[in-house]
């Protein structure tokens, strides 16, 4: 399990990534407060490009997929059908800019605007918002469609090992990802559901026994990136609430994510042990949006659910090891 110099490497530059996405998010909000959207799009768009212009091809790929995601979710402003759909497609091109081509990735931040400038009801602090979006959108858009032409991303697109031949195209490994995506909505739907329900506990038992098996066909390198992301969204749990502890475990979460994928999924397995643990310790904040992002309300229940997981990883961790010992 030891982590290699080129896996700190790989470790912090996440972590960063992760760090810049998250802050930016605040940056937005406290511009938004100030009613100064418009004076801060284009400075916020130039600064957020050179925070990752630094970064190596596949890391600022990877990064941009991230803050992608993160930023441009635009269910963050509502909970209507039309904001869900909008949401569901952010996020596949954010996954198929990292799967296919990154210009979905320039795509998706050229087409933004134009969700921003359909009419609907905001709040009256986010009126410039529109208008804002527009210029801050446009000018990450046209970075990324810069270093696109210039081949600086011709090699960072993600490759699955040549064994795995189910996911050699862009098409299949979207389709993957489109699968993977409505087994956690669904994972999402139902948790949100029961997680408040005298019999959450028993629920968490058969929602995390149906999500392992809902995996179980997918090749396993599919298998181990979906347990990094998932991971990684399991630590986020608690971060709702913006306590500083809370956010500090949530990138623990996110290191032993990557170090679970890179170096050992045993990291994994202590991971969910950990939070497991976590869910434990009495709170005095309220996570009144918790259970709309999946997450259990009962801290039994999410113990529980999580407990399951992580005996589930212990033997996921020996078949990985034992596939590994076959190809040596």
């Amino acid at each position: 399990m030891k982590i290699t110099k080129k896996d700190q490497i790989v470790l912090l530059q996440v972590l960063y990534s992760g760090f810049i996405a998250i802050g930016f998010s605040y940056l937005i909000g406290l511009a938004t407060k100030a009613d100064a959207l418009l004076i801060a799009a284009i400075p916020l768009g130039i600064l957020l490009v050179i925070s990752f212009a630094w970064l190596n091809p596949k890391a600022q790929l990877i990064a941009w997929s991230v803050t992608t995601g993160w930023l441009l979710s635009s269910v963050y402003l509502g909970t209507s059908d039309l904001e869900y759909g909008a949401l569901l497609i952010v996020i596949l091109a954010a996954i198929a800019g990292v799967v296919w081509s990154p210009w979905f990735l320039a795509g998706i931040w050229f087409l933004h605007p134009i969700w921003d400038l359909i009419p609907r009801d905001l709040p009256e602090h986010q009126h410039d918002l529109p208008l804002a979006c527009l210029m801050y959108d446009l000018v990450v858009a046209i970075y990324l469609a810069w270093r696109i032409r210039s081949g600086f991303f011709k090699d960072a697109v993600v490759q699955p090992n040549k064994e795995t031949r189910f996911i050699s195209t862009g098409w299949s490994r979207l389709f993957v990802s489109a699968y993977v995506l409505i087994v956690i909505a669904i994972e999402i739907t139902v948790v949100g559901m029961v997680s408040m329900e005298s019999y959450s506990q028993i629920a968490a038992v058969i929602v995390s026994i149906s999500l392992i098996a809902a995996l179980l066909w997918l090749p396993i390198d599919v298998q181990r990136i979906f347990w990094m992301a998932f991971t990684i969204w399991t630590g986020m749990t608690f971060a709702h609430s913006g306590e500083l502890l809370e956010i500090l475990v949530f990138f623990a979460m996110i290191a032993l994510a990557i170090a679970g994928f890179r170096v050992n999924a045993f990291y994994w397995v202590i991971a969910w042990t950990l939070h497991a643990v976590w869910n434990l310790v009495p709170r005095d904040h309220v996570m009144s949006s918790s259970s709309l992002m999946g997450h259990w309300m009962d801290p039994m229940a999410g113990y529980t659910f999580e407990i399951i997981i992580a005996l589930y990883l212990v033997l996921f961790t020996r078949r990985i090891r034992s596939r590994q010992l076959q190809t040596l």
